[in-house]
Parts: C-alpha cells; structure tokens; sequence
C-alpha cells in the first residue's frame, strides 16, 4: 500500500511540471506572438517640398520599435529608369535608438546618375525583423514625386539707378525667371524680401529696402534668390550710397527724470528689483529698448501686398521737431556718462495731447504698449514700409483697421520713456529704421519711388 507521503510527492511533482510547462508554453506563445508581429515600419522623408537640386541631401528616417528595422531600399526612377540609391541590411538587435529609429542623409547627384531636369519619382521599401511572410518581415513602402531643378533662376534688374544714403530708403523692381522660396535685396547682413501683386505680371516684384544709420558708407548690396530646389543666384544693380549726417545730443539724467519714468517700468521681466537707480534706468534703456524695438519690428512679416499709400507722408501738424533720426544720445547722471543710445525716429512736439493724424493710408498692424515707446501705434502701407507712433496717451484704432491719410488715430502724450508730450514718429522697412525726413518729401518720393514705378509700368507694356 502506497503511503499518504508519497502520494502527496508525486502531486506536488506533476503540478510542478505542469506549471513549468505552462511556463514555457505562454514563453513559447509570447515569443511565437513577438517574432511574429505584424505592425510594419514607418517611413518619414523629411522634404521641404518636392524639388531637388544638382547637389540634394534628402533627410530620410524610418522606424521599428517592435523588432527592429532589417532592410532599406531606395531608388530613383525617371522615364522608366531605375537606379537604386541605397539598399543596406541590418543584423537582428542591431538598433541604433531605442525606439528603433535610424535617420541619414540621402546625398543625391541627379547629374552624376545620368538625370536629366524634370519630373522623377523617389520610391523607398522598409523591411523589419518580423517573421512574417515566410521570415521575410513586414514592409512598408512610399513613393514621392520628385521634381530635379539643377538651374540657377536668373534675376532681371527692371530700375535703373538707386541713390541711397546711409539710414535712407530705395526701390528696386526685378524680375525672376521662376517661382522662388527666397529673394529680395540683401545689405550687408539685411534682407530685404521683394513682393509681387503691382504689376499684373506675377514674375515682377517690388523690394523697398534701407540702410541702416549705422552701417558702413561701403555696405555691399545685391539682388539675391534661391528657388524651391535651394539653387541660388545673385545679382547686382547700380546704386550710389551716400554717407548720413546724424546729430549728436547730450541728455541729462536727473533724479527728478528717473522719479517719474522708473514707475512705468517695475515688474518688467528681467527687471532688478533692489538696485539703484541708475541701474534701473540701464536696464530699461538697454535690454527693454532692444525688446521694444523687436516688439514694434516683428510686424514687418506681415506686411500687405499692396501699395496702400500715395504721395508725400505728412507730419505732426503745426509741430515743432524737439530730436532728429539716427540722434547720437548720450546719456550724463551727475555729470558722469552713463549710456549711449541712438534714436531711432523724430520727436515731434504740439500742444498737449494734440490729434495724432495716419502719415499716409494703411492697415493698423499694433496697437498696445511696447516699453520705452509707451502707447504705440504701427501703420502698415504695404510692401514692408511701416510708420510708428509712440509715446501716445491715448489711441482710436483698432488692429487690422485701415485708416487713411490724416484720418486720427490717436493723441501724444508722455507714456514710456518720455520727458514730456509729444509724438515720437518713426519709420522702418522690414527690420530697418529709416529716415522719416525722405518720406516728407513729395520730390524725394516722386524721384525715388513714383518715377520707378511708371518706368517699368511702360517697359512692362512694351513687351
């Protein structure tokens, strides 16, 4: 007779042979189910667009988080030819990431191949690790249309002469023989982008541009464009730079001054809390001035495509002008200089709180505070051109309002870092501030800006 211990033995074994096949069968069952996925790998060709040049780096990744990427293929095809740019296998495990991720630079040379400009198409097939399809593994694949643009665009110069002088402004009228990404003038660091929408020919486009007040009376310029395919060309254009005459000013910092305007300004970020005066006033005059003015600048990216003003710009009326553009400040406390500063604009003084009036037509792009300006408003007149209001004690308009000539759009006042009313009026081209003077000047804008226009308005007609 078999004993009761015994049989508890041989229980105990059976049950744990069979927890230990049980094991290893849900490990078999997971492994079957893991080697066996199904999810195929993801393919991502990080293009810009479709375009392609002489010289092309196509950033391509693909991912597999699940077993890992085993093979890629990439080819090129055009007019029923095929060349493979890139086929590379992979051993299992042998992930770069964690995620199963593998990115590179597809360097491609369509000349060098044996193509030609014109339409190709890019096709590009993912294998992972998985054992489906009789261990071959899943695939995804993508096709993307390519287009192969190895010519440079040719820019056509239509005006003909561009007097300038330093912290002025300039037109000039091109012609480009493509669509491009990019173009405009460039001035010694400055891009200037040029518009279309003048002419009824869609390839003509207007670039108003400046030089800044302190760049060098030498400053290059030149045409430039790139295309959607990233070929580029330049191209340059008779002008005559003129050096600028700027005045110089001494301002004197007093206790009482820093009393009244420091106020204004706590609890700006950055702003040090316990130090002195002095300090305060730095900071506000160096670090909020540079934030202001990116502030009041930002707009220029959204400007109209379309020429809303005509004639002379007006100024302030029955005003008298208190500091000139490009003013070169220095800044005295108890007789010790402290900062210097240029000013970017021109102070107009009235009477208090004297009717603000639209130096020319346009669309309001700001309205608000921006620091050291106080009250602002900022006019768009298209094409990249922009007057700005400061100092303001109250504004009537609302952003994207149009306004035209003379039309009040506000009152001077002595918000920001005022010393008293008035209205400080400034002008900029994109990221430029130029002289308001030229702008007031209806000889100036007929010399410089109308006769250009009605140059290439008749050379565009005789064509």
């Amino acid at each position: 007779m078999r004993s009761k211990k015994n049989g508890s033995g041989t229980r105990f074994k059976y049950g744990l042979l069979t927890i230990l096949c049980l094991v290893m069968l849900a490990g078999a069952l997971w492994l079957l189910i893991a080697k066996f996925e199904g999810k195929p790998p993801v393919i991502n060709l990080e293009m810009a667009d479709e375009y392609i040049a002489a010289d092309a780096q196509i950033p391509v990744s693909v991912k597999d988080s699940d077993s890992g990427i085993r093979k890629v293929w990439i080819a090129l095809m055009q007019e029923g030819e095929e060349t493979v740019l890139r086929e590379q296998t992979w051993e299992a495990g042998a992930t770069l990431t964690k995620d199963g991720k593998r990115s590179f630079s597809l360097e491609v040379k369509p000349g060098d191949l044996g193509f030609s400009d014109g339409e190709a198409l890019l096709r590009v097939a993912v294998w992972d690790h998985s054992w489906r399809s009789w261990f071959s593994g899943n695939r995804a694949y993508t096709e993307k249309d390519l287009v192969i643009d190895t010519v440079s665009p040719r820019v056509e110069v239509l005006t003909r002469q561009h007097n300038i002088r330093q912290g002025g402004s300039c037109l000039l009228i091109y012609r480009l023989s493509e669509a491009c990404k990019k173009h405009g003038v460039s001035v010694d660091g400055h891009f200037f982008p040029g518009y279309s929408g003048y002419f009824d020919d869609p390839d003509v486009y207007l670039s108003f541009f400046g030089v800044g007040h302190d760049q060098p009376a030498d400053a290059e310029m030149h045409v430039r464009a790139v295309d959607r395919a990233g070929n580029s060309a330049r191209t340059g254009f008779h002008y005559y730079l003129g050096k600028g005459r700027f005045d110089a000013e001494r301002l004197n910092i007093s206790g009482q001054f820093l009393r009244k305007i420091l106020p204004e300004f706590r609890g700006a970020s950055g702003m040090p809390e316990d130090a002195d005066p002095v300090k305060l006033f730095l900071f506000v005059n160096q670090e909020l001035r540079r934030r202001n003015n990116q502030t009041i600048l930002s707009a220029a990216g959204k400007t109209d495509t379309r020429l809303h003003w005509s004639g002379a710009f007006t100024r302030l009326p029955n005003s008298a002008r208190k500091a000139s553009f490009a003013d070169r400040r220095t800044y005295v406390h108890k007789g010790e200089v402290i900062d210097k500063k240029v000013h970017l604009g021109i102070d107009l003084a009235s009477t208090r709180q004297a009717q603000v009036p639209a130096a020319n037509a346009g669309r309001v792009t700001f309205v608000g505070q921006a620091g050291i300006y106080g009250n602002v408003v900022t006019i768009d007149h298209g094409f990249g051109l922009f007057s700005v209001y400061a100092h303001l004690s109250r504004s009537l308009v609302e952003e994207g309002q149009m306004v035209n000539q003379s039309d009040v759009i506000g009152y001077t006042g002595s918000t920001g870092l005022a010393g008293g009313d008035h209205l400080h009026f400034g002008m900029f081209i994109q990221e430029v501030f130029v002289n308001p003077v030229e702008w007031w000047d209806g000889s100036w804008i007929q010399n410089n800006v109308a006769a250009k226009l009605e140059y290439v308005r008749g050379l565009l007609s005789r064509e």
